[in-house]
């Protein structure tokens, strides 16, 4: 690897979001071989070594591995229906939505979710856009915590597919329900789960649900251009949209600092153990990093197919064959390059283009493949 070529593109990408107005700053930081050999901020001065940034969905590859954990432990089952911990998803049933929005029972499906299809985006849960309709349909007074709202699925929503069937991506509802099992199989809150069996262990020092006043002080701030301008969104105390901090969202509100991240990157790139440390088996680690699904399933997008809170890449694509990634909506980004064997973490909030394949994700992409040439 170039690192005199990484700085310079890197830099190059800080200074173009800056002019251009996509952002009030962030950070970024590159490990070769499962070790850091760069780590900056940009922006202003609220944007530094100790910066918190919410995560959005970046949050699910951290309850990946927190149902990793639980598996070795034999306490869940990948292949178990989601009914073996939650007995009330045994009635789920699919649904059909018209074009008109209304949506009609469909009938039972041939067989249950497993945790599998929640954490490969295939159990259908919303997902897809009668999922995305029904879970912005799901009344405020459930959206309180992991228990409230979990329980409100199995009654209220429908699967948009049979199970197994095609991949969807499901933005909030599956991980929910995978944090409601840690949280019944553990017998802790989500939060606490995280803290005992991962922040702790791997001296993960900001990354939570729930905050001090201090850290959340160190939160960077959320940028949004409207017309034109930027401006700064008070997020009013919550971590993520107007949810409050009760309903650990699984999927969406974790916050974390870039040390953080790179402590657990740099953990998984090394097969689990970090500073003699084992959080997963080699095992786990493969199993959450290959792809799970078959080439050419139905919703898979070209050239790709899932893992356990990441994405890989199988076929022709943007990026090299055998990349693995995850995104958050916020802007931030995780990129694993098979050739040098490195890693990129670009983190920054804003709700300025926020797609996968937003300006400044492909621009990242492009500055981190151009080092390693």
């Amino acid at each position: 690897m170039n690192l005199e070529r990484l700085s310079e593109e890197l830099n190059a990408l800080f200074s173009m979001q800056l002019a251009q107005n996509e952002t009030f700053g962030g950070a970024a930081a590159v490990l070769l071989h499962g070790e850091p050999v760069f780590n900056a901020t940009f922006g202003d001065a609220r944007f530094c070594e100790n910066s918190i940034f919410r995560l959005a969905s970046l949050t699910k590859l951290f309850t990946a591995v927190l149902v990793m954990k639980l598996c070795e432990s034999g306490k869940i089952d990948e292949d178990a229906p989601v009914s073996a911990y939650l007995p009330a998803y045994a009635q789920l049933r699919l649904g059909r939505m018209r074009e008109d929005g209304q949506i009609f029972d469909a009938g039972r499906p041939e067989r249950e979710i497993t945790v599998r299809d929640l954490l490969s985006h295939t159990a259908g849960l919303g997902a897809d856009a009668l999922g995305n309709r029904e879970y912005e349909l799901v009344p405020a007074e459930y959206k309180t915590s992991l228990q409230a709202v979990t329980d409100y699925y199995p009654a209220h929503l429908h699967l948009a597919f049979a199970p197994g069937s095609r991949a969807a991506y499901s933005g909030f509802a599956a991980y929910d329900v995978l944090a409601r099992i840690i949280e019944v199989e553990s017998g802790m809150s989500f939060n606490d789960y995280l803290q005992s069996a991962l922040c702790r262990p791997l001296d993960l020092r900001d990354t939570t649900f729930q905050p001090t006043e201090a850290q959340y002080a160190r939160l960077v701030p959320m940028h949004k251009v409207v017309s034109g301008n930027a401006i700064e969104i008070n997020f009013r105390g919550n971590l993520f949209r107007s949810v409050p901090r009760t309903y650990e969202m699984a999927g969406a509100s974790l916050i974390s600092s870039m040390r953080d991240v790179i402590r657990l990157c740099g953990m998984l790139c090394h097969g689990g153990i970090l500073d003699g440390v084992r959080i997963l088996t080699e095992e786990s680690v493969r199993k959450m990093c290959t792809p799970k699904l078959p080439d050419g399933l139905d919703g898979l997008n070209r050239g790709e197919n899932n893992g356990y809170g990441c994405f890989m890449v199988t076929g022709e694509h943007r990026l090299p064959r055998g990349s693995i990634f995850t995104h958050g909506a916020y802007g931030t980004h995780i990129l694993y390059l098979p050739k040098p064997d490195v890693v990129g973490i670009f983190l920054k909030n804003s709700f300025y283009d926020m797609s996968i394949t937003s300006h400044s994700t492909l621009a990242f992409e492009e500055a981190l493949r151009a080092a390693v040439k």
